[in-house]
C-alpha cells in the first residue's frame, strides 16, 4: 500500500498505534450518531484492523501537518473498503475528523486524494457510499466530490434500537475524469 501525500497531508495505512485514536473517535457520543456501526470494543477494534489487512481494503490514516517542523496530527481515517475487483468498484468511507480541524477542508482533501488513487492506480470504475440521510456534512461532501445520490434502502441498517433507511451515493470513472 501506498503513502499519498499532499502539501497538508499525510494519507498512510492505518497502523496498529493509530487504532486506540480511531476507536476514541466512533465512541465520540456526538459521532455515534452518523456512523454505521456502533462503538466497539479494543478486541473488535483489532478484528477489525486484522480483517482489513486481510481483505486489502484501503485503509488510511489521515494525518495533518499543523505545524512545519512537527510531527503531523492523526485526525481520523477513510478508506476504500468491500472491493469487488470483477465489477471494478469499491465503498467509501470515513471517520468526521476533530472539531478543531473542521471547516478547512482537509476531509474533503483526504478524500478526493483517496477517490484519486481508487480511479487511477487501483483501476476501480465506480465508488459508492452508503450514508444516513441526517447526515448532512457528509451528504455535502460527496456532492462536493462529485458524487450522486442513487437511491435510498428502506430500514437497511439497525442502529441505536431502530432501522434505519440509507442512501446510496456513487461516482463513477467516466463522471470524475469529465469534472476535472
Amino acid at each position: 500500500m501506498r503513502i499519498l501525500e499532499s502539501e497538508r497531508l499525510v494519507l498512510k495505512p492505518i497502523e496498529p498505534e493509530d487504532l486506540n485514536f480511531l476507536m476514541e473517535q466512533r465512541w465520540d457520543a456526538e459521532l455515534t450518531d452518523y456512523i454505521i456501526h456502533n462503538p466497539i470494543s479494543t478486541y473488535t477494534q483489532q478484528k477489525w484492523y486484522e480483517k482489513i489487512c486481510k481483505n486489502g481494503d484501503v485503509a488510511m490514516s489521515i494525518f495533518y501537518k499543523e505545524k512545519e517542523g512537527e510531527l503531523p496530527v492523526l485526525l481520523g481515517a477513510v478508506g476504500l473498503y468491500d472491493f469487488n475487483y470483477r465489477h471494478q468498484r469499491a465503498t467509501w468511507k470515513t471517520l468526521r475528523i476533530p472539531k478543531k480541524y473542521q471547516g478547512l477542508g482537509l476531509a474533503f482533501e483526504a478524500s478526493k486524494m483517496l477517490i484519486d488513487y481508487g480511479f487511477n492506480t487501483l483501476n476501480l470504475n465506480k465508488i459508492t457510499s452508503d450514508v444516513f440521510p441526517h447526515n448532512e456534512s457528509i451528504i455535502r461532501l460527496l456532492a462536493k466530490m462529485g458524487f450522486r445520490e442513487e437511491g435510498r434502502l428502506k430500514q437497511h441498517y439497525f442502529h441505536q434500537g431502530q432501522f434505519k433507511d440509507v442512501l446510496i451515493y456513487s461516482l463513477t470513472r467516466d463522471e470524475y475524469r469529465n469534472m476535472k
